[in-house]
């Protein structure tokens, strides 16, 4: 219970929006699998289990299994090892099989990810067909619910993520044993996955899509993921059929956000509609904050910068579970720091138990609250940081700005044209 509620917070933490499309989707109960992409480690199936705020147990490699701490944490989700040819013997998941078959009869919920393992590629790996075999196996009709993770900066702290929950089906008992009907739904699942899941060539185009939706106007993440993977569609069919047309719009796009870069933003509507009003009663509220925030910074700033060197390193420099060693080695030198600040406050007090407690309440309570007082005073200011450079391009650069504005809606009117605006 403690390993669980202790593991979801982190990640509330680690990404604060989560935002979601396609919630009417969502089952009110099960057996529910839920089948989803797999690009960031163990984060992956906490963030499904918190945006669909469901039950949701998961499957893992077996060697997670292998050291006291991740059986724990393990356990604590209820998930169930998958054991890989190349790490175990591969008959023993006939057992595990058989328990989500038990889990499912019972009404429970499964996140599985058909890929088979996490990556940093922006298309989809072939499907396996564990999920197929499962669901058939299950002795009960099961829903299979397709969700597509598309998170925003992956390896960032505080950063965001989006849901994208596509329409569900339901599979009918049959058997695993037979092969032309495992096939066949693991390429529906495959066929569902690619409709909820932003895929392109390369990272480049990836990200540019991202961008171009949101250039179009569409600021929420969860609605600008969807435009994202629309544009991304439509991106192919003209790459296929146009060449030369596409690689225009790449070179437009790739020229806008140098013009951004050149002004150090990478908002266009910072500089278009940033209103100075609002910009400064924003700053009230960090002039407040300021006070947490240096206390914060002064207690733990020297270690959360050390987190980052030190999870990559113990990734090995795999993005896709970087973000899983950050949660980890930030949990660990973080903590250490404020224990030991707290054994460092108690030290220096008389034995008076009063006094003591205090030092230590100040040091284990106050210590973690403040350092995320600092981390929101730096949010907050990377934005008004935005807004502000975006007013001085209107203020003292005008003739700039209108060019910038302009420059967008061509932009645009040049994405629509080539690519639909449905």
């Amino acid at each position: 219970m403690l390993i669980r509620l202790w593991a979801l917070g982190l990640v509330r933490l680690f990404f604060p929006v989560r935002a979601i499309s396609g919630a009417g989707n969502v089952p009110a109960t099960g057996p529910v699998i839920v089948v989803a992409n797999h690009p960031n480690g163990l984060l992956d199936p906490l963030v499904v289990r918190l945006g669909l705020g469901r039950p949701v147990g998961f499957l893992a490699k077996s060697t997670f299994w292998d050291t006291a701490f991740f059986r724990a944490c393990m356990e604590a989700f209820g998930a169930l090892p998958v054991f890989r040819p190349q790490e175990a013997d591969a008959s023993r998941n006939a057992e595990t099989f058989a328990r989500a078959g038990v889990i499912l009869a019972a009404g429970g919920w499964l996140a599985l990810f058909p890929e088979g393992t996490s990556h940093d590629g922006t298309v989809l790996q072939p499907m396996k067909t564990g999920a197929a075999r499962i669901a058939l196996d299950a002795g009960v009709p099961v829903t299979i619910l397709p969700v597509g993770l598309c998170f925003a900066d992956k390896d960032v702290f505080r950063s965001a993520v989006a849901l994208a929950v596509g329409v569900p089906f339901v599979v009918e008992p049959g058997s695993s044993g037979d092969r032309a009907a495992v096939d066949a739904l693991t390429d529906r699942i495959g066929e569902a996955l690619g409709e909820v899941v932003l895929q392109a060539e390369d990272a480049v185009v990836w990200r540019a899509m991202l961008a171009v939706a949101f250039w179009t106007g569409v600021t929420e993440l969860s609605a600008r993921e969807a435009r994202a993977r629309q544009l991304a569609a439509r991106w192919r069919v003209l790459l296929a059929d146009d060449p030369a047309a596409a690689e225009q719009i790449a070179a437009e796009v790739r020229s806008f956000s140098r013009m951004l870069g050149a002004l150090g933003v990478e908002d266009p509507f910072a500089i278009e509609v940033a209103a100075p009003r609002e910009v400064v009663a924003g700053l009230w509220s960090l002039l407040a904050l300021a006070p947490v925030a240096v206390v914060g910074a002064v207690l733990a700033w020297i270690p959360y910068r050390l987190v980052r060197p030190l999870a990559w390193k113990a990734a090995g420099g795999a993005q896709d579970i970087v973000g899983t060693a950050k949660l980890l080695v930030g949990s660990l030198v973080l903590g250490a720091t404020y224990v030991a600040w707290a054994i460092a406050a108690a030290g220096t007090q008389a034995p008076d138990p009063v006094r003591t407690s205090a030092a230590l309440f100040a040091a284990l309570v106050l210590g973690p609250l403040t350092g995320l007082g600092a981390l929101v005073f730096d949010e907050r200011l990377s934005l008004r940081r935005q807004a502000l450079r975006g007013i001085a391009v209107r203020l003292f650069r005008p003739q700039v700005a209108l060019a910038v504005a302009a420059r967008r809606r061509e932009l645009v009117s040049t994405v629509e044209a080539a690519l639909g605006k449905g």
